[in-house]
């Protein structure tokens, strides 16, 4: 039967009454069981009935201003004290200060560093003034026995660990300044699984869901140790724990983790954090070991969150799941988990609260801890009147979705009725909903949000309709053509009273535009739309560059009924456009400009390169290869020389000035030319190096050179040689190859004092030698380094059986080695002793 449209607000009234009274029964729940206690002490002390009993806590509680279960609880401590904890008399403060595992605790606290120091009066304890005297000395026992009472009574009738710890929370370690708090149990392997929580966010419970137990954690500690664990600071968290990345599992600044014993067993550890610098005095920490082990006894009663092992699979439950509350949190509208409650029949009656996301606010004002737990119907009875929740409940028993598009939603609280119009959607998710909605009152907020993207794009929207002799336009559009402060913001909701001038816009416009703007203009009335034109209009600055996009409104019968668009400031993307432009020509320019370079040095070194100089060598065949790099765009400082010198002996020399292009190539002709002066007077292989060190040096040029010089007799095979940071030569004899035994030398250009000894030895007939940079040798970016190059150098030289011609055989050589090299020149030069060997006969 409806109630008639008179009798609804006493309904709505009666009903957040009852709620409120449900809410009163919920609280004395909680408490009854201290309330019970200090009955039965009164029953002992006065010898009198219950009743009386209860009459005289009541006339106690009128007398003193204090709340009932305030008085009982401290009633029951002073006739029954909670349980010495172990923890703290074993570790106590007198020990170690605010840390239950001192210097002489475990040794797992050994390995985390010393522990905390003993308060002093100038670090007074935040704790609530129940626990802790108002001049930081000695904490109130008798306060805390009775909050250890009062905990008790709460723990004893929570339904689940995340309702244990809330308890937890507000009965007794809340007045303590604690801010959140996570329970876990050990499983069979060691590690710690969380079970309940309280003030820490979906995220880190998810993330931090299974402990490994090699972990190092206060957590672990705890759990191995059987010893609590204090940590005072973040800083000295960091230090005891350097390998735990990123944010902690339980918030705060001082975080402490307790042991958690019940049954002579060692079920887990509990963690409590404070929001600011904690230490406790020893009473304290006594008490709180002792709720320590009044949690492992409660959580010894509670259903375990998870099947045991051997039990059959279940479905996952994404109430109960970290990650998946973790997920909604995320989401911006509120969104509830709601589960079915069932008759005996099956019938389903009404849907329960598991879980609301962080952004939750419902009409009332409620947060999601404030619906967690509770039943649909009796947090808003405004939807049972209305029919949704009727609806709901069939969406639920059916399993088929449920959208209802901007409906109107009233409740009453605290006697006054508040509206809204929302959109409400609604989901199957197994045996419940998973409900959304938004309400329209963001209507507001996105325009302001539209207005803010509008001004920080520099955008605007216009409109013109036929007859009319102005544009009307968004607020940022005038500013867009000069008018106004002229800043160049751009942007803003339209408003009824901005509007522009069509004669003052194409004034604004730039002449050589005009013509574009009018065409584009006459396209749209024409009804060729869309249409897109850029022009530029004068500003403080010169000129801005503008785009406009409109199209056309049309009538069934043709009629134009109106113009509209939008028109953006591009001007940053046309000077970015016109940089970009110059940075490509004078990229242009530099590229001919270092291709002109090339090319010069290109034929300088060619021109150095073109031949082994001077007449050719009786009892000599020689060879030589200049191959530039493939990729490289400047030329290299490569170079070889070959000269035949009075005395009836050969310079041989390789090299490899570091750099490119032009300065290279001079510091290379500079090099070879200043070789072939100095060898003309018998000097060592290894003073010519030093003599070309000490020029180089001394000319204190930007470059560094690697060169190899040898000076070889053909008539008697003799060779002299000597290096400076170049790869030894190799020497072909009797079809095999190795490489000579390179003295010591160090690279030209870095110290005028270094010296470089000469070696000897001589070449038989048919020998080949052969010297090269390091170019025929290495690649850059392969796996091939310098020794393996090589190697494969030697095995092409070993494999070489043709015709012993230095010219066939440095064509091979580089085939072999995949000439050209990407990235580096490359010089080779060979020379093969064909005479007969003039010092063994005359010997």
């Amino acid at each position: 039967m409806e109630p008639v449209d008179g009798e609804r607000p006493a309904l709505e009234a009666t009903v957040d009454r009852l709620r409120t009274e449900l809410e009163g029964l919920r609280t004395a729940m909680r408490t009854r069981a201290v309330i019970e206690q200090a009955k039965g002490v009164l029953v002992a002390r006065l010898g009198c009935s219950p009743e009386r009993a209860f009459d005289e806590l009541v006339r106690r509680s009128q007398d003193e201003n204090r709340k009932l279960v305030g008085l009982a609880a401290d009633l029951v401590a002073s006739s029954a004290p909670p349980p010495s904890a172990r923890a703290a008399a074993g570790a106590g403060a007198g020990g170690s200060g605010a840390g239950g595992s001192g210097a002489g605790g475990t040794g797992a606290e050994d390995e985390a560093g010393p522990s905390t120091a003993a308060p002093t009066a100038a670090t007074p304890t935040p704790v609530a003034a129940a626990a802790t005297a108002p001049d930081g000395g000695p904490a109130d026992e008798a306060a805390l026995a009775s909050r250890f009472h009062l905990a008790a009574a709460a723990l004893a009738t929570a339904a689940g660990p995340d309702e244990a710890a809330e308890r937890l929370h507000r009965a007794a370690l809340g007045p303590l300044g604690a801010q959140a708090l996570v329970l876990a149990v050990r499983e069979p392997d060691g590690a710690l699984r969380l079970v309940g929580a309280h003030g820490v966010s979906a995220r880190q419970l998810s993330q931090w869901q299974r402990i490994p137990p090699h972990t190092r954690v206060p957590l672990t500690e705890a759990a191995r140790t059987g010893r609590p664990v204090w940590v005072v600071d973040r800083s000295e968290f960091a230090a005891r724990y350097p390998d735990l990345t990123g944010d902690d599992l339980v918030p705060g600044t001082t975080v402490c983790a307790l042991p958690l014993r019940a049954g002579g067993r060692l079920l887990g550890a509990l963690k409590i954090g404070w929001a600011d610098r904690y230490r406790p005095a020893p009473a304290v920490q006594a008490h709180l070991a002792a709720l320590a082990d009044l949690t492992a006894d409660t959580l010894l009663r509670l259903p375990p969150g998870v099947p045991p092992p051997g039990a059959p699979e279940t479905v996952p439950d994404p109430a109960g799941a970290p990650w998946f509350r973790a997920v909604l949190d995320g989401l911006l509208d509120p969104v509830l988990l709601l589960r079915a409650v069932r008759d005996d029949d099956g019938r389903v009656t009404d849907l329960r609260v598991e879980h609301a996301n962080a952004p939750t606010l419902d009409l009332a004002g409620r947060a999601a801890a404030d619906l967690r737990g509770r039943l649909l119907t009796e947090l808003y009875p405004g939807m049972v009147a209305s029919g949704t929740f009727d609806r709901l409940r069939t969406a639920t028993a059916d399993g088929t979705p449920y959208r209802g598009e901007a409906e109107q939603y009233v409740e009453t609280v605290a006697g006054s009725a508040r509206s809204s119009a929302m959109t409400v959607h609604a989901a199957p998710l197994q045996d419940g909903l998973l409900l959304t909605w938004r309400a329209h009152d963001e209507h507001d907020r996105r325009i302001a949000q539209l207005a803010q993207t509008a001004r920080l794009a520099r955008v605007g929207t216009w409109e013109w309709h036929p007859g009319e002799r102005r544009i009307t336009c968004s607020d940022g559009v005038p500013q867009l053509f000069g008018a106004g402060s002229g800043s160049g913001g751009g942007g803003g909701q339209a408003g009824p009273g901005t509007a522009l001038d069509p004669l003052a816009v194409l004034a604004a416009i730039a002449p050589a535009d005009r013509a574009a703007v009018r065409a584009a203009v006459e396209a749209l009335r024409d009804g060729r739309t869309p249409a897109t034109v850029d022009f530029a209009v004068r500003s403080a600055d010169g000129y801005r560059s503008l785009r406009a996009l409109g199209e056309a409104a049309v009538a069934a019968d043709g009629r134009l009924l109106a113009l509209s668009g939008v028109v953006q400031d591009v001007t940053p993307w046309r000077r970015a456009e016109q940089a970009l432009s110059d940075t490509r020509d004078r990229l242009a320019d530099q590229r001919r400009r270092t291709g002109d370079e090339q090319r010069a040095v290109r034929a300088l070194q060619q021109a150095l390169m073109r031949g082994p100089a001077g007449r050719p060598v009786p009892g000599l065949a020689s060879a030589a290869r200049y191959v530039p790099a493939e990729r490289a765009r400047k030329v290299g400082g490569d170079w070889y020389e070959l000269l035949d010198l009075p005395d009836g002996t050969l310079l041989l020399a390789v090299g490899d000035v570091s750099g490119h292009g032009l300065p290279a190539a001079t510091a290379m002709s500079q090099l070879r030319y200043a070789l072939r002066g100095m060898a003309y007077d018998d000097t060592p292989p290894g003073q010519l190096l030093d003599r070309l060190d000490r020029m180089l040096c001394h000319q204190r040029a930007d470059h560094i050179a690697a060169v190899t010089v040898a000076r070889l007799d053909p008539r008697t095979g003799h060779l002299a040689w000597a290096r400076a940071g170049q790869l030894p030569p190799v020497l072909l004899h009797d079809g095999t190859a190795r490489t000579l035994d390179p003295p010591p030398g160090l690279v030209l250009g870095v110290t005028p004092r270094a010296h470089r000894p000469t070696a000897e030895l001589r070449l038989a007939p048919d020998d080949t030698l052969l010297l090269y940079t390091d170019g025929l040798t290495e690649r850059r970016g392969t796996d091939h380094g310098a020794d393996d190059g090589t190697t494969r150098l030697l095995r092409a030289c070993s494999d070489y059986r043709a015709t012993p011609d230095p010219d066939a055989l440095l064509d091979h050589l580089l085939r072999r080695l995949g000439a050209p090299n990407p990235f580096d020149d490359i010089c080779v030069l060979a020379v093969r002793r064909t005479g007969i060997d003039t010092h063994a006969v005359d010997g």
